[in-house]
């Protein structure tokens, strides 16, 4: 493998990224950011005092509206500002994702205990819980953009994009194949791909928005198949729900999900004229992977056995998917593979390209690969949670906190980035370069993801109380005022009392929301249960609807991984592009995100109509 810095490997058709897109005029920015949101917040307050003069200067009194205070307008839209103001800063401010999370903190903080009825100490209590319960992901994306500048800078990801434009033709085929297919298989191993792909898209030639778009839209189609498909087993055990049927609802949005996710790739990556160019095979793409997923949930959902454990559901559909796609070029586009190889960059490609710098290139990679497999195995796992004891548990309030260090896949990254050291080789120089951009640019994604878990945990901790418990820590309970007073319930609620019976065409929005807030399809199936639950029961559904309704809740939480800004700002800051970019990304994927949503809505409501 050849030894030289990132940007010498960097291919002639790949220039530097722009200055406009650099991050730059951080505090000129920050005092513009400042007066606009103390002048938007003004102009809030103000409106808000027009609309009900007595909600912040006295206690709610009940009302008819509401049953509970406040008018369910009001409060509706107060639990829902904390998502706005991020939704705002990033798209018409064209703030960073970390900027926005820290304001969208102390709006939800604000809120909590100004107007939700959440003491000081809950919602503190509960940042510092999120920001900790963080700790998987955030920790693991850094350690992901380690490996990924370390790669670079030893001339790994040259050679691995050598390697892909050999095997895979076209650019179309190529964005398909790494976003929607490789992308699956690696997410549902734990690995982060946010954090990965965008420096091997831009090797390859790709724009950074398009490099942002395949890493971040690609692998949302099976997001509940992450990490193990955590997203479907956790609740699955929590709330002792079918986890063949669940994970059978939640297939069954996979094809118009990945079909359209196809599409969406091909959008960002080169506009109508890739669509048209790339029908077929997106086509292709998303059909085999949902297709495949579908497939073995159904198998097991009919036989009523895990006959396919649903934990390497998402790992099978994707390499399926990766394996369709390559099989269908060579059957149907001999021409183009002809052509290429025939061609100078063909040749050029081939001579390049050697067995054993691709083995080495590839060494991180697999051997994080194998070690995420090990790792997640029950047994194993289970072994390694116990390692430490107690040591790395602890409590917030009487809310159990274990760290679970060993069984985390941030340590397993770790340990594949120094195993893999003995197959690349760094030299001296490229550790102090790899070393020098990941620390200019580990913070802000680390510091998002961190803090919209917070704000995940302020709205869910909102309207709780502590009172004493069986030992010296407080115990933190619902206040009599939970059901009404609780942001996230409170969203839940006002949405199922606004559409009555048509609920099930509105339901996936709060998987929408709650993944959007939290950062997290697991989150959001977790926090929200309950308000779905208790909508499918007011409206007399059958199990199986409600369990339509909750598979479409999930589902659509994987689609808001697209608009999650935790993990725009990670896939923005492993190539140095800066807020406006994020700004625009944020824009296209949500089209993408909303469209899909009511798609989604639409095919719930007539699964429940037709008692589905």
């Amino acid at each position: 493998m050849q030894r030289s810095t990132g940007p010498a490997l960097r291919p002639a058709s790949n220039p530097p990224v722009p200055r406009t897109l650099e991050g730059g005029g951080h505090s000129r920015g920050a005092r513009t950011l400042f007066a606009r949101i103390l002048l938007a917040l003004a102009l809030g307050a103000l409106l808000l005092t027009a609309l009900s003069p007595a909600a912040f200067a006295q206690g709610a009194p009940a009302s008819p509206e509401s049953g509970t205070g406040q008018p369910t307008t009001l409060k509706f839209v107060l639990a829902l500002l904390p998502f706005l103001v991020v939704l705002a800063g990033i798209v018409f401010f064209k703030q960073g994702g970390a900027i926005m999370a820290f304001f969208g903190w102390l709006v939800a903080v604000a809120l909590a205990v100004g107007y939700f009825k959440t003491p000081l100490a809950v919602a503190l209590g509960g940042s510092l819980y999120g920001f900790v319960k963080s700790f998987g992901i955030s920790i693991a994306v850094v350690f992901t953009m380690f490996m990924i500048f370390l790669m670079r800078e030893v001339g790994a990801l040259g050679v691995i994009s050598n390697a892909v434009k050999r095997i895979v033709v076209g650019d179309e085929m190529q964005a398909l194949n790494i976003g929607i297919g490789f992308g699956s298989f690696l997410t549902s191993l734990g690995i982060v791909t946010p954090a990965m792909f965008p420096p091997l898209l831009i090797a390859m030639g790709f724009s950074p928005a398009a490099a942002v778009g395949i890493a971040v839209l690609g692998y949302n189609a099976t997001t509940s198949f992450a990490l193990l498909s955590i997203p479907i087993t956790l609740p699955a055990e929590i709330f002792g729900l079918d986890l063949l049927a669940f994970t059978f609802k939640i297939c069954i949005f996979l094809p118009v999900i990945a079909i359209g996710l196809s599409f969406g790739i091909l959008w960002l990556t080169g506009g109508r004229a890739a669509v048209r160019r790339g029908v077929v095979p997106a086509i292709v793409a998303g059909l085999s992977i949902a297709a495949c997923a579908l497939g073995l949930a159904v198998v097991n959902y009919a036989t009523g056995r895990e006959i396919i454990p649903v934990r390497i559901i998402g790992i099978v559909a994707g390499l399926f998917s990766m394996a369709v796609l390559m099989l269908w070029q060579r059957l149907f586009q001999k021409r183009l593979l002809a052509a290429r190889a025939g061609g100078a960059e063909g040749g050029q490609e081939r001579g390049r390209l050697h067995a054993e710098s691709l083995w080495r290139a590839l060494s991180p990679w697999i051997i994080l690969t194998v070690l995420a497999t090990i790792v997640s195995f029950p047994g194993i796992n289970r072994f390694l949670s116990t390692l430490p004891g107690r040591a790395e548990v602890f409590s917030i309030f009487n809310q159990r906190l274990d760290l679970d260090i060993l069984g985390q896949i941030y340590t397993w990254i770790l340990v594949a980035v120094l195993l893999s050291c003995i197959f690349l080789r760094p030299t001296p120089a490229q550790w102090r370069a790899s070393i020098r951009i990941w620390f200019k640019r580990f913070f802000s994604p680390f510091f998002a993801y961190a803090v919209y878990f917070s704000i995940a945990y302020v709205m869910a901790w909102s309207a709780m109380q502590l009172v004493p418990g069986e030992s010296a820590a407080r115990a933190l309970v619902p206040s009599p005022a939970f059901q009404g007073w609780n942001m996230n319930v409170v969203v839940g609620a006002s949405l199922a009392a606004f559409f009555g019976g048509a609920y099930s065409f509105v339901a996936p929005l709060l998987g929408l929301f709650g993944a959007v807030v939290g950062g997290s399809e697991t989150g959001s199936n977790v926090l929200f249960f309950k308000i779905q639950q208790k909508a499918a029961a007011d409206l007399g559904w059958t199990e199986a609807q409600f369990l339509t309704v909750y598979g479409a809740h999930a589902a659509t939480g994987g689609v808001a991984s697209a608009i999650t800004p935790a993990k725009i700002t990670n896939a923005v800051a492993t190539i140095g592009a800066g807020r406006a970019l994020e700004a625009q990304i944020m824009r296209q994927h949500l089209a993408v995100a909303l469209l899909l949503t009511v798609v989604i809505g639409v095919m719930t409501g007539l699964f429940v109509a037709w008692a589905f």
